[in-house]
């Protein structure tokens, strides 16, 4: 079972060459707590932000953030 509950965002960003996906958990959708995003050799980069309270993921939301970002990567790439 789920620990979190995930939410994914698309955003644009003019500064940046693709979009990116922010991940925010059901409890704070203010705030996300990562960000799942392309570097210039076009890889995923995941950058995981400080936050005032902790985020508990098991296993099953990894691989539901993994999934999430293999199938960003080609339509991230498709819209650049």
């Amino acid at each position: 079972m789920s620990s979190a509950k995930l939410v994914f965002e698309k955003v644009g960003d003019i500064n940046a060459t693709y979009p990116y996906l922010c991940v925010y958990d059901e409890h704070d959708r203010l705030n996300p707590f990562m960000e799942i995003g392309v570097t210039d050799d076009k890889q995923l980069q995941y950058t995981i932000y400080a936050c005032t309270r902790n985020v508990v993921l098991n296993v099953e939301d990894w691989g539901l953030i993994q999934d999430k970002a293999l199938e960003f990567l080609p339509k991230a790439l498709a819209d650049e």
